[in-house]
């Protein structure tokens, strides 16, 4: 049973880049359930619909963009739109990402500049297109979507690996520019959690089996395991937290 705080975000506005489904959809309820006006930016319309009906459902607000990452026009616009719509952006979940099990000699450039684009590109031209409003209002919380990964690499992610290390850096390095105009930056670094992209490796016994005792808690982790944690960096309890990468790995790194 999650513990919510009724109100923790009423009358702020949430944007949850990538938060169709999996551990974005798991933020943007955990949001909105807690008052925030919650939008959701994704490419994938069907599942986006299906999460945002969910919200409204239980009674929370929500809106919906399509958008591709990768392209700075529809980041433009999607970050216009909400500004048109409630004057303010005060948090950006950035979780959008890529990931593709591939050894180092098989890795080519095409996977390289894509794993890059979504999910460093991507947080970079999200953080860029919101930054100048949350300065205008003297506040806000960034919070980008990292890995383990970005600590301890794996073998055949090199790309994800690389891209995952370069958003904790980015979050780091805004930490230090804007904080001192009230925006706070961090960097959530999951472990193996039960989504759509890492369906892949959870399917493979022998990558699964070299996790059996790298887990202390003994499972892998669930969405709403990260949402927790992502909603505390994004709430004014964590006003005085910048520029870390809180691992959620159930001990993985310990």
């Amino acid at each position: 049973m999650i513990d919510l705080i009724p109100g923790r975000f009423e009358g702020q506005v949430a944007l949850v880049v990538g938060g169709a489904q999996g551990i974005g959809k798991a933020i943007a309820v955990r949001l909105a359930s807690e008052g925030a006006r919650v939008v959701i930016a994704d490419i994938d319309r069907a599942m986006m619909a299906r999460t945002a009906a969910e919200i409204s459902a239980a009674g929370g607000s929500v809106r919906t963009v399509v958008c591709d990452v990768q392209k700075k026009p529809q980041v433009q616009r999607t970050v216009v739109k909400i500004i048109r719509w409630y004057k303010r952006i005060d948090v950006l979940m950035f979780v959008a990402g890529v990931s593709k099990d591939t050894p180092f000699v098989e890795t080519d450039e095409k996977l390289w500049d894509l794993t890059m684009s979504v999910n460093l590109r991507g947080g970079f031209l999200f953080a860029r297109a919101v930054a100048p409003q949350m300065i205008k209002q003297r506040k806000g919380k960034l919070v980008f979507m990292s890995s383990t990964n970005a600590w301890d690499a794996e073998a055949n992610f090199a790309p994800y690996n690389a891209s995952k290390s370069g958003l904790y850096l980015l979050a780091k390095t805004l930490a230090r520019e804007l904080g001192p105009m009230g925006i706070n930056s961090n960097a959530i670094g999951p472990g193996l959690i039960r989504t759509r992209l890492t369906e892949g490796v959870r399917k493979d016994p022998t990558f699964m089996k070299k996790y059996e005792n790298l887990i202390p808690v003994g499972r892998i982790g669930e969405p709403e395991d990260v949402a927790g944690p992502a909603t505390f960096l994004a709430s004014r309890d964590a006003d005085y937290v910048n520029g870390v990468l809180l691992f959620v790995d159930g001990g993985q790194l310990a």
